[in-house]
């Protein structure tokens, strides 16, 4: 399965360009490749920098605190052996309940 998404950083650069003059685009540019670095995915960056863009009190640097925590970012989530066993713990309690 191919990606839908592909990034468009020239498209993305222009449109930030023409919304904000305010904002420097040599200094978005840098961002974006700090944002690719810290491995922020095309798609979250794309959300953001809209965000960033529609926010009047933005700054092209605050895109860099909207990549995600390197703790989480890593973390795998639990395997389907873990909700087996959580669903034959439930059936158990369901099946054996206390009597205490």
């Amino acid at each position: 399965m191919t990606d839908v998404l592909r990034p468009a950083t020239a498209q993305l650069l222009a449109l930030a360009e023409a919304c904000r003059p305010d904002w420097s685009i040599d200094q978005l540019r840098d961002v974006l490749a700090q944002a690719r670095y810290a491995d922020m995915t095309w798609g979250r960056v794309l959300v953001a920098v809209a965000q960033l863009i529609a926010d009047p009190e933005a700054e092209p640097p605050d895109l860099l605190a909207a990549r995600p925590e390197a703790w989480r970012h890593r973390r795998r989530p639990p395997g389907p052996d873990t909700y087996h066993r959580g669903a034959a713990a439930a059936r158990a309690a369901l099946h054996h309940p206390d009597t205490d």
